[in-house]
């Protein structure tokens, strides 16, 4: 069935996160997920102090179709602008879902920033430029 399928190998489906070196690899359970390409946002925990120390998410579920997790989403307040500001920590329930070729292709961010609900769905793409696969906003072209 198109959409639902798990890797070669018929394990869990994968999602796009952080590895060794600023690199993104695709992974079962991640601890934490930069997310945004500019480095703005980046999901982990409360356990953490910052972008580079993001914490830990918690996954209360991960199956063939469906990945959820809590934590917190840090974000940049860019400030005076984004490579000085201060980044700080948002209670975020995140969904991966739409699982293609053992890889989870949809990832939604559910959150309150200044007062306001806000709700994040991203996509994965291959930027052949980059030679990376990376997240994208759904509904923005990638």
């Amino acid at each position: 069935m198109v959409g639902t399928t798990t890797h070669a190998s018929g394990g869990l489906p994968r999602l796009l996160a952080d590895g060794p070196h600023f690199s993104l690899t695709w992974q079962v359970r991640p601890a934490h997920i930069g997310y945004t390409g500019d480095g703005s946002g980046v999901l982990g925990g409360f356990d953490g102090s910052g972008s580079a120390h993001p914490g830990h998410l918690v996954w209360s579920m991960w199956t063939t179709t469906l990945a959820r997790a809590s934590g917190a989403v840090w974000i940049d307040d860019c400030n005076p602008d984004c490579a000085t500001g201060k980044f700080s920590p948002y209670a975020v329930k995140v969904v991966a879902l739409r699982p293609i070729n053992g890889r989870f292709t949809r990832l939604t961010l559910t959150y309150t920033y200044k007062g306001k609900r806000q709700e994040d769905k991203r996509g994965i793409i291959f930027n052949t430029g980059f030679g990376a696969w990376m997240y994208y906003i759904v509904g923005y072209p990638p």
